[in-house]
Parts: C-alpha cells; sequence; structure tokens
C-alpha cells in the first residue's frame, strides 16, 4: 500500500489588504504555505523566491535525497575509518537515516532561499526588511517530514480532533507557552503580528524539523496567519473535524477569517492521506504565480507592477545623459547663483535629515531592558529623549519587582540592559525572573532563621504556712522568715533552640 495526498487550495486578499503576499505549493509530495512580509519592501517577492525554491527541490526531490544519502554515508564510512573500526553494512532499502536525508533536503531548500533573498537585497538596498514563512508537509512514502519557520500552521485531523503540529515563531506564543495570556488573548495582542523567526536574509533562519506518522483517513490543513492568526483552533477545529469535502471545508475556513475581520491574506491547503489514490496536480498559488522572478536592476520594476522594459530603457537613457553633460567639452550652461545658493542650503539640510532619519530607523531595531511602574519591562529603541519625544517604545512589562532582584541587578535593570534581539531580551527576562525568584526564597528563609520564640516567665518563690497557704502579712518576695517553712523556688526551664539552621543567603540579596 502506497500512501498519497489528495488536495485542494485557495489563496486570497482577503478584506482589508491591498495585494496578496501570500503563496502556496501543492505537488503530490510536497504541500507548503509562504507567508510574505515587508508590505512596501516586498513581502509577495519574498513568498514567491521561497515558493520557487521549493518547486526546484521538489522537481528533483529524489535526486537530491539520494546525494544527501550519499553524503552522510561516506561521512560516517570516512568516521568509521578515523577511529579504526570498520563500518557497518547498511541495507541501502531499511536505512533508517533516509528519514534524515529529507530533511536535510528541506533544511538546504530554505537556507537557499535564504541566501537568495541577500542577494536580492544587495542588488536593490530598498528591498531590506522582507522576510517570509515556511510552513508545510512532504510525503515520503508512509511518513511526512513537517518543515516550519515563522508563524504559518499546520494541523492534523484524525478520529473527530484536529491537532496542532507546529509551534509559532512569534513573540505571543512564548506568552502562550509561558501561561501570560491566553489564546484568545493571543489574537488581539499588540504584538500578535512580531515574528522572532523567518526567512529574511538574516543568518538565525533555523526552521523546525520532524516527522509525522500519517494513515489513510488523516487529514492535514496548512494555512497562513490570515487564518489561524484571527481565528481560535477550536473554531478551526470546528469546520476542520466535521468530515466535509475538501472545498467545502476550504469555503468555511475561508468565511471564518471573513467574519473575523479578514485583515490579512488568507492562503490555506487541506489534503487528505489516501491509499494508492491518483496523485494531485502539481500547482502555485497566490503571489508566486503572479510576481515575475528578478534578475538585476529590473526587479524593482517588477515588483511594483509596472512595465520592465519601459522604466529599464527610461533609467538607461536618463543616465546616460546625464553622464554626456557631466563630461561635455561644451555647450553646458552656468548654473545661476541662486541655483548654487539653494543648493548649498538645500543639501545640508537634506544631509542632516536624512542622517537624523536613518539613525532613528536603526535605534527601532535595537531593544532594551529597563524599569516600568518598579517592574522589570521590555523596550524597543534606545533610553534617550530628543526634542522632548521618546526614542523607545514599551513593549511589555514583566511580572517581576525590581525589588525583588538582587541589589547589582536591580541596579543594572534601572541603568537600563541592552539585547541585541527579541530572543536575547526573553532569556534576559527569564534570568532576571529566576534571580528574583531566588532572592525571595532566600529572604524568607532568612526572616524564619532569624525568628527565635520568646521565654516563657521564670516562676517567683512564694512563702506557705505548713497548711500550703501564703503566710498573712508575709511579703513573698521578701528574705526567709526564721522557722517558716518556704518552698525552694524552682529552676526555670529554658525554651527549647531551634534545631533549623539559618540559611546564609548571598551577600547579593
Amino acid at each position: 500500500m502506497a500512501l498519497t495526498l489528495g488536495y485542494d487550495s485557495h489563496s486570497e486578499i482577503g478584506l482589508v489588504r491591498s495585494n496578496n503576499q501570500d503563496s502556496a505549493y501543492t505537488s503530490p509530495h510536497m504541500l507548503m504555505v509562504a507567508d510574505g512580509m515587508g508590505g512596501a519592501a516586498a513581502g509577495d517577492l519574498a513568498s514567491a523566491v521561497a515558493t520557487w525554491e521549493l518547486r526546484k527541490t521538489d522537481e528533483s526531490l529524489a535526486d537530491l535525497i539520494a546525494a544527501a544519502r550519499a553524503e552522510r554515508l561516506a561521512a560516517a564510512a570516512e568516521a568509521a575509518e578515523e577511529s579504526a573500526e570498520a563500518p557497518a553494512d547498511i541495507d541501502e532499502g531499511d536505512d533508517p537515516g533516509d528519514l534524515v536525508d529529507v530533511l536535510t533536503v528541506m533544511a538546504g531548500a530554505l537556507a537557499r532561499t535564504n541566501d537568495r533573498l541577500v542577494e536580492l537585497v544587495e542588488d536593490d538596498p530598498e528591498l531590506a526588511g522582507m522576510g517570509t514563512t515556511v510552513c508545510g508537509f512532504v510525503l515520503d512514502q508512509d511518513r511526512l517530514a513537517v518543515v516550519n519557520i515563522g508563524d504559518s500552521r499546520a494541523y492534523l485531523v484524525r478520529d473527530g480532533a484536529l491537532h496542532r503540529v507546529t509551534r509559532d515563531h512569534s513573540w505571543v506564543q512564548t506568552l502562550v507557552d509561558e501561561g501570560r495570556i491566553t489564546e484568545e488573548e493571543a489574537l488581539n495582542h499588540p504584538h500578535r503580528s512580531l515574528v522572532l523567526r523567518v526567512l529574511n536574509g538574516s543568518s538565525q533562519h533555523e526552521p523546525d524539523l520532524g516527522w509525522l506518522d500519517v494513515t489513510p483517513g488523516d487529514r492535514l490543513l496548512v494555512c497562513s496567519d490570515g487564518l489561524c492568526g484571527l481565528v481560535t483552533d477550536a473554531a478551526i477545529a470546528s469546520v476542520a473535524t466535521a468530515g466535509l469535502p475538501r472545498t467545502e471545508t476550504i469555503e468555511k475556513l475561508v468565511d471564518l477569517a471573513h467574519r473575523a475581520g479578514g485583515y490579512d491574506n488568507i492562503t490555506l491547503i487541506v489534503a487528505d492521506v489516501e491509499a494508492d489514490g491518483t496523485p494531485g496536480p502539481v500547482s502555485m498559488i497566490g503571489a508566486a504565480a503572479i510576481v515575475e522572478a528578478p534578475t538585476g536592476a529590473e526587479h524593482t520594476a517588477t515588483i511594483t507592477g509596472l512595465d520592465a522594459d519601459a522604466d529599464v530603457d527610461g533609467v538607461a537613457d536618463e543616465r546616460a545623459i546625464t553622464e554626456d553633460e557631466r563630461y561635455a567639452l561644451s555647450g553646458r550652461r552656468r548654473a545661476s547663483t541662486w541655483v548654487k545658493l539653494t543648493l548649498a542650503i538645500l543639501l545640508p539640510v537634506l544631509a542632516l535629515a536624512g542622517g537624523a532619519f536613518g539613525w532613528y530607523s536603526y535605534t527601532q531595531t535595537r531593544y532594551f531592558i529597563g524599569e516600568s511602574d518598579a517592574n522589570v519591562a521590555l523596550y524597543r529603541g534606545v533610553p534617550d529623549r530628543v526634542l522632548g519625544l521618546d526614542l523607545s517604545t514599551l513593549l511589555e512589562t514583566d511580572t517581576t519587582r525590581i525589588a525583588d532582584l538582587p541589589p547589582y541587578y536591580a541596579a543594572k535593570v534601572n541603568a537600563t540592559i541592552g539585547v541585541a534581539d527579541l530572543p536575547s531580551a526573553q532569556s534576559t527576562l527569564i534570568e532576571l525572573r529566576e534571580k528574583a525568584n531566588q532572592c525571595i526564597a532566600q529572604r524568607e528563609a532568612r526572616a524564619r532563621a532569624t525568628a527565635v520564640p520568646t521565654p516563657a516567665p521564670t516562676p517567683t518563690a512564694s512563702v506557705l504556712d505548713p497548711s500550703g497557704a501564703p503566710t498573712p502579712g508575709v511579703n513573698p518576695t521578701a528574705a526567709p522568715v526564721e522557722g517558716a517553712t518556704a518552698t525552694p523556688t524552682p529552676e526555670a526551664t529554658p525554651s527549647p533552640t531551634p534545631s533549623a539552621t539559618p540559611v546564609t543567603a548571598p551577600e547579593e540579596c
């Protein structure tokens, strides 16, 4: 029995956006969604680049897997030879490493996508800031390789229940994981669009790669956050588990996104795992089916939807005229005095304004940890003010109180702690939270150790007559009268000393 995939897909702009930056690719072996980001910085181009690379990988999937396997086996043999051990014989038809080879191939596809984005930005700096998510499945015999980077999402429907297969690489997902907000609150969080891992040309583009065992009758769903970013898993499950045909399931899921506002592009794939079914067609939808592959200088015109030939030719002609005028030996007119004066004033002003804007833009890529209402807080920007304006924005106030930190760390927070990026900020917040909890525990232990019970009062001796009653007229505290019988004063029994050993807190707390 061979497993096959039957699938349908859909991609649209949504109810608010002006263009579609999502892409999707479907084939008998691959189901992938890419959600571009970057707005004017060409998110549609980024998702298209990822989709084109996935298509090329799919077209040569068998050869790429075979090459990865050969390289792995050669490395294993070389390692065994170096360790003076004979390499184990591996049956090529039953090699558990085949599973690793598919993941290696997919990791390579994403790395090539990331490299291509770097090249495009180097060619046109205006594209800086574009990026894309990638999420989906690759069928390999009776298993699915799972690939994910970003906040697009993959689900499995089995036995009437919806299971989330991937984990979002987003800021709000870290808050949900820590139990600080609910899934419903994450849908409306002001930083719900802040993605921590994505393909954007950065070296920090490590995807999540894994395996999913499937059986005939399972249903798969892959979608961009135009659906899962607006609708809870419970609402998605109500449609995805209803047993409806794939096309009807897609219609109802899109309707859920519309009713939630339809603020983003909506792209989704619904697929059924079948036994010996008919392989589906190869398809690319969304931006990947519209945007043309850029080559050199012409890609700026391509992504803006203008006529590439006309724009490029126009730029070339204008550049030629400028160069001719610059180096002409005659016929060049002298600039008038007022033009020179205007340029002399305007150019420095523009340079200053450009520098100020560039510096401000740079500050908004920085993060720091400081104080907010006596708590530890995370800010974007730098802790300065210019012309009465703050150069920082409060992103999150943590539950950690500065007063609970060791003095050293409290002073560092009050002076602000610079962090390189959001993942580093999250790690620092966790570290400060642990330091505060340790200090709280140490202070409480120290308080318990120094709390000594008050000793009971010592009994006072009494003068008694032979009958046992106090002698009239005798002061019980006076010296004993000759002939009187005095009850000896009992020795005071000291209160027991606590046996617990006081906890010595570190000096920092």
